[in-house]
């Protein structure tokens, strides 16, 4: 009795424990066997195809998870594990084969507990189960590390988008002062081997760059004197991110807008570093500005459609790198979003009379959000500035947007079911017409009306003039945030679509035994973010930012919120894997899957996200009262 009231006393010092009640403390600590591991011992292996049946408490020493990467022959991710801490949680809530050896980094004492008493515990002791809910997360990333390895061949050396641009800072930042002397410049750049110089202020914040490329079209060709400073000859206002932005938002700018060079700051904007695309593609070979050249300098449409073969091919090659869902469906978007504007400036040349209207192509759906995939069809429109020849204006443009449709068509891009197109009258519209279209919409809110209607509140400028679409959007966002009838309506649609999760069984499925990865999973969470984006004033279209846009402000916790990216992330990288899989087996793309087919993992975490999307659906009815 008394080794039962030390044990107690023990635990009681660390979380879950010192918070749980006395009858699971007993429980715990008569069940507990002590053990000891000398340094160097394996408490726990990865040879077993079962899970766990036993589960482990540090009481003294540290032992130390260390993850075995199946594409290589060394370990990695090491966890270490000190006093009061408990392992493996992740194998014993998702009923897996553990993945890790824990190894006795020192000599060790552990208390040993049977899974069975795990589970009797998670059962019994509310603390302890919302501990364990927390390493819910933890399924997610060996989830996400399952799926990314069945992509990859490459090794832990290669490095990814996923890195901060601060991480490949890794040669001396070379910079100079306005005035100095081109030719002094272009002997450091010779003797150095750099391809660019920064020029810098008295601050050390940069206000221009030169490089190699400028040195035959501002020096050689016009015959410049080398005497003169580098201010005359530099680019003013070069493009800066921060160090901690990502790799992949540098990759997305070159491929964009076609630059060579991103300048690095701090948050003070002094100069760090240069990142080149050599430094971001050479390594990994994923030819994003390859493809980006390709769209830039297509003639044709079967230029283009090459370019969209290069998309999967590079998407494919992310995925392997580890590239995050979220990047992966913004880089695929980005890529689509050139290919759109070629064809819009194709067409353009071939109706000249546009020449004199001024108007904005926009996106709307899973491209106004940044989310594309490649199983998805074309919602577009088009505003354009009222005029006293609004009804010309409008026959111009619907037989250029006729023209746009199809050729998109042509290219992959299938014609929206839905008739959301620009050459729909009712989507190619002035400024007044569409913000009278969003006032019906939102003053005389009808179900099926909204039902129809929500994909366009996540329009955005694709191509044109982009201050249509922001002034658009900036109304919009003032006028929705104080209609609090629309809003139940909107909720009130949302809520008709409903997780699949049954009473009896594990999954609602369809006649195909099948659930709509879409429809019933990732769908839901962006009507929510929708909701609340516009209920408080996010002008953001994408789903993550929306959500990302509104933590402490909705009345949720930013665990919930955070909890609904994850779950968003994850079933769109499920979508993704699934597409892959159709792809690689010559099959129609389709978001519909079989959850028996899915492993234990992933229908765990499948379930999780389900559970957290109808908590929200119930919070969001009760507000509404609904």
């Amino acid at each position: 009795m008394e080794a039962i009231r030390s044990t107690i006393s023990h635990l009681q010092q660390f979380l879950p424990f010192q918070k749980m009640d006395i009858s699971s403390m007993t429980l715990l600590a008569e069940q507990a066997e002590i053990n000891y591991f000398s340094e160097g011992e394996i408490l726990l292996d990865n040879k077993k195809d079962t899970p766990p049946d036993v589960f482990f408490i540090m009481k003294q020493g540290v032992v130390q998870s260390q993850r075995e990467a199946k594409e290589n022959q060394f370990y990695k991710n090491a966890f270490e594990f000190e006093e009061g801490e408990g392992f493996p949680f992740g194998p014993l809530i998702s009923n897996t084969p553990n993945t890790s050896q824990f190894i006795a980094l020192t000599d060790c004492f552990v208390y040993q507990i049977p899974s069975s008493v795990f589970y009797q515990l998670r059962e019994q002791s509310t603390e302890f189960r919302a501990f364990c809910e927390t390493r819910v997360a933890s399924l997610l990333e060996e989830s996400k590390r399952i799926i990314q390895n069945q992509y990859t061949n490459s090794t832990t050396s290669q490095q990814t988008l996923s890195l901060q641009l601060g991480e490949l800072l890794n040669k001396e930042a070379f910079s100079c002062k306005a005035d100095k002397p081109i030719r002094d410049v272009l002997d450091m750049m010779d003797k150095t081997g750099i391809g660019s110089m920064v020029v810098v202020n008295e601050h050390i914040q940069p206000i221009g760059i030169f490089t190699l490329h400028d040195v035959l079209r501002r020096i050689t060709i016009p015959q410049a004197s080398l005497d003169r400073p580098i201010a005359d000859f530099m680019t003013t206002d070069p493009i800066c991110l921060n160090k901690e932005d990502m790799a992949y938002e540098a990759a997305l700018l070159m491929a964009k807008y076609g630059f060579r060079h991103i300048l690095i700051i701090d948050h003070q904007h002094t100069f760090l570093g240069v990142v080149s695309e050599r430094d971001l593609f050479s390594l990994q070979r994923i030819g994003l500005r390859d493809i980006s050249h390709m769209i830039h300098h297509a003639t044709h449409l079967e230029e283009l459609k090459l370019s969209l073969v290069e998309i999967k091919k590079l998407a494919q090659n992310m995925m392997a790198q580890g590239v995050a869902i979220g990047q992966l469906t913004h880089i695929i978007s980005t890529l689509n979003d050139l290919i759109t504007e070629k064809v819009i400036e194709l067409q353009q040349k071939a109706h000249p009379e546009l020449a004199n209207i001024d108007f904005c192509w926009i996106a709307m759906g899973s491209e106004g959000r940044m989310e594309q995939m490649f199983y998805t069809d074309q919602d577009n429109g088009i505003i354009y500035k009222d005029s006293q020849n609004n009804h010309a204006h409008k026959q111009v443009l619907l037989s250029f947007a006729h023209a746009v449709n199809h050729d998109l068509d042509k290219l992959g891009f299938p014609l929206c079911k839905g008739n959301i197109m620009a050459m729909n009258p009712e989507c190619c519209l002035s400024e007044k017409e569409w913000q009278q279209r969003f006032t019906k919409w939102i003053d005389v809110p009808d179900s099926k009306a909204l039902l129809n209607s929500t994909i366009f509140f996540d329009f955005r400028a694709i191509s044109g003039d982009f201050s249509l679409a922001n002034d658009l959007r900036t109304w919009l966002q003032e006028y929705a945030s104080i209609q609090k009838m629309f809003f139940r309506f909107l909720t009130q649609n949302a809520l008709n679509n409903r997780p699949p999760l049954g009473l009896l069984k594990d999954f609602n499925t369809n006649s195909h035994n099948a659930i709509d990865l879409k429809i019933n999973g990732s769908a839901l969470l962006v009507d929510i973010a929708r909701i609340l984006a516009l209920e408080h004033g996010s002008n953001s279209t994408n789903t993550v930012q929306r959500f990302k846009d509104i933590i402490n402000k909705a009345g949720f916790t930013e665990k919930q919120i955070n909890g609904c990216i994850e779950s968003f992330l994850f079933i769109q990288l499920l979508r993704m894997q699934h597409h892959f899989e159709l792809d690689k087996a010559n099959l129609p793309l389709s978001n519909e899957i079989k959850p028996s087919e899915l492993n234990s993992l992933n229908t765990r975490v499948l379930k999780e996200a389900f559970r957290l999307i109808r908590e929200l659906q119930s919070s969001l009815a009760h507000r509404f009262h609904l």
